[in-house]
């Protein structure tokens, strides 16, 4: 009985890979989503995209807004900023709000002040 033995073949470490990223659209997002004209809604999801690609490519905000990052871009002659959260840990994009830049810093800030 003396048969070959076949060599142990070594089993790569196992890699704890990430979940994959998603995204999470909370309602006032939606809302705001769907009240802008198809062309801005196009815009929003190519944002949105870029944001998958690179979830820290957004200009982080400070102060009571210090875990929110915004990216903008402009939709014919309006420029409409788009406010996000990373969780880098669970690999998801809290999309937060989106809207032109007057006043959006301080509704989004009654917003997430309402939600905690």
């Amino acid at each position: 009985m003396g048969g070959k033995r076949r060599p142990k073949q070594q089993q790569e470490p196992r890699r704890e890979s990430k979940p994959e990223r998603t995204v999470l659209e909370m309602p006032r997002f939606t809302r705001n989503k769907k009240r802008r004209a198809p062309k801005a809604q196009l815009a929003v999801d190519e944002a949105v995209k870029a944001i998958l690609a690179d979830p820290l490519a957004g200009e982080p905000k400070s102060g009571a807004l210090r875990t929110i990052r915004v990216v903008k871009f402009k939709v014919g002659p309006q420029q409409l900023l788009l406010a996000y959260k990373f969780d880098d840990k669970r690999n998801i994009i809290g999309a937060w709000a989106i809207g032109p830049h007057e006043n959006f810093y301080r509704d989004l800030q009654e917003y997430m002040d309402a939600r905690s």
